[in-house]
This record gives C-alpha cells, structure tokens and sequence, in this order.
C-alpha cells in the first residue's frame, strides 16, 4: 500500500503550488531537498549533513513529507535494514530543477567545504590541545626569524591581501 504522501498526489492538478513555493521560503527546505537522492539518507546522516538545527529538519522533514517531496523508505546500510528518506518523484522533479540551476553541485561543494573545514578543525585542536607542541612550534618560527605579516616588504602584503580577498 502507498504512504499517504504518495497518495495525495496521483496528479499534478492536486498538487498545492502555493503551499510547496511557501515550503522553499523556510530554512533547512532548500538544503534538505538538495541533499537527498534515489538512494535515501538516515535523518543522522542529513542532521550531520546539513547546517541546520535538528528541529528545523525535524519540520521541515515533516513538511515535505506532506507536501509529498519526501517518503521514509528502507536501505540496507551496514549490513541492516535502515530507515532512510527518499525523495518522490515530485521531489525529484523539484530536484531536477535545482541541479539543472547549479545549486545541488554548488551545495555539494558547500557540505564538502564544511567536512574539510571540521577536519581540519579537529586536526588543529589536537596539536593546540599539546600546549609542548605550542612552544616547540613557536620557538621554530622564532629561530628561523619569520617575519611578522606587518613587516613583510609593501609589495608582499599587496599579494597576501589579493589572495585572502580571492578566496571570498
């Protein structure tokens, strides 16, 4: 038997346009929408996924359930049986549209980014967590005379700047 989701929307004609346009205005739609796919995410892996609070997900996971985006549906994930959200063609076809825009590759990047940025947080914590690395660090950089950022020659500080402005 069909999910009620499934069910409300055996035509386009009983879709609400209006209610659906409304969804994508609230935060956490649009990032939701673009990250699932045919093979489904465990709401732990979206809530890891995503920079957006739990109750927010936690809404909008039941709104596009109702607005019949997305069905729960099941995958084996580690060798179990796992309960995964799964979009409907409606919300594939909603999808098809974001990626035709570029958004599903641009928030792929974005999530990849925030997984680098995370990473490398944790590897920095480690070091700074050792307060003996600290020191031996600082103490090479003293030896070796680095230049402090301000005392670099005026044209260097024209090339750090451009980069840092770059990047953003």
């Amino acid at each position: 038997m069909k999910s009620t989701a499934l069910q409300r929307f055996n035509r386009a004609d009983e879709i609400d346009y209006t209610e659906l346009s409304e969804f994508f205005d609230r935060k956490g739609a649009v990032e939701l929408i673009s990250l699932l796919d045919a093979e489904g995410y465990r709401f732990d892996e979206i809530d890891d996924l995503l920079d957006v609070s739990r109750g927010y997900l936690n809404d909008r996971r039941d709104e596009a359930v109702h607005l019949g985006l997305i069905v729960p549906d099941q995958a084996y994930r580690d060798d179990t049986l796992r309960r995964v959200w799964t979009l409907t063609a409606l919300g594939h076809y909603i999808r098809q549209r974001m990626r035709h825009l570029g958004l599903t590759e641009s928030h792929e990047r974005l999530v990849n980014a925030r997984r680098e940025y995370t990473d490398r947080k944790e590897e920095f914590l480690q070091w700074v967590d050792d307060p003996d690395e600290i020191q031996k660090y600082t103490e090479m950089m003293w030896e070796e005379q680095r230049p402090h950022p301000s005392e670099l020659p005026e044209e260097m500080k024209q090339v750090f700047r451009q980069i840092d402005e770059d990047r953003f």
